[in-house]
């Protein structure tokens, strides 16, 4: 069947070479068929030269830049340039357990999306972003009625046909994640959710207070649409 990691890139020439090379070793004992699209968006620093680098010298990386800084334009691209049905999303620190990658790949078979939940898995993160996100799940089950608990970019795994059929749910930020499950759900889409183990210290990639923001607003405006 084959599979599609999506990895989204800004500013991490630091970890761009290592960890591509650290998934590399644990996709390759997975034996099947699979591709890693790194997707930059807006990087200043060398991500982009070692990119490229790392497209070149590995048959199995495609490596795209965009000038706008913008996950959720970078997935789109993404999904558009897989190769494979099969799509997973992961952040570049790797900081979710590698193993949800086989679990997902082989839950895909029966399901359309597979959520990796940090929550109801192992995490050790701070407290200035569970608290925001804590909140932000409560109010999913309040607004749209979602029992799920983790709407984050990574450890996320989607039927490409599903991320074709909602594409134009995909804004330029992360809240494309939550307009997926909540519209893939209300067309009684077959969404799983399991545990996954999440060890992330590092400084967000995001201005929290813009993403907090932004995440919130986009929750009520989708709320308001779905309740019309």
């Amino acid at each position: 069947m084959g599979l599609t990691i999506f990895i989204p890139v800004y500013n991490e020439e630091k970890l761009l070479v290592p960890n591509t090379k650290k998934l590399i070793e644990f996709l390759d004992k997975l034996k099947t068929e699979y591709e890693i699209i790194l997707g930059n968006g807006g990087s200043s620093d060398n991500t982009v030269e070692l990119g490229k680098k790392l497209e070149k010298r590995f048959k199995q990386i495609k490596f795209f830049s965009i000038n706008k800084r913008g996950v959720g334009l970078a997935f789109k691209k993404a999904v558009s340039m897989s190769k494979y049905e099969n799509i997973i999303s992961v952040d570049m620190d790797l900081s979710i357990n590698l193993d949800f990658i086989p679990r997902a790949y082989k839950l895909l078979k029966n399901y359309d999306i597979v959520i990796g939940s940090k929550k109801t898995g192992k995490q050790k993160r701070s407290w200035i972003r569970l608290l925001p996100s804590n909140v932000f799940i409560f109010l999913t089950r309040i607004l749209l009625n979602l029992e799920f608990n983790d709407y984050s970019i990574a450890a996320k795994a989607y039927r490409k046909n599903i991320l074709l059929k909602y594409s134009n749910r995909i804004d330029h930020g992360t809240s494309y994640v939550i307009d997926l499950i909540c519209f893939a759900k209300l067309d009684k889409k077959k969404i799983i959710e399991i545990p996954v183990e999440c060890f992330d210290n590092r400084k967000s990639r995001f201005n929290l207070l813009h993403e907090i923001f932004y995440r919130f607003k986009n929750l009520v405006k989708l709320w308001v649409e779905v309740s019309l």
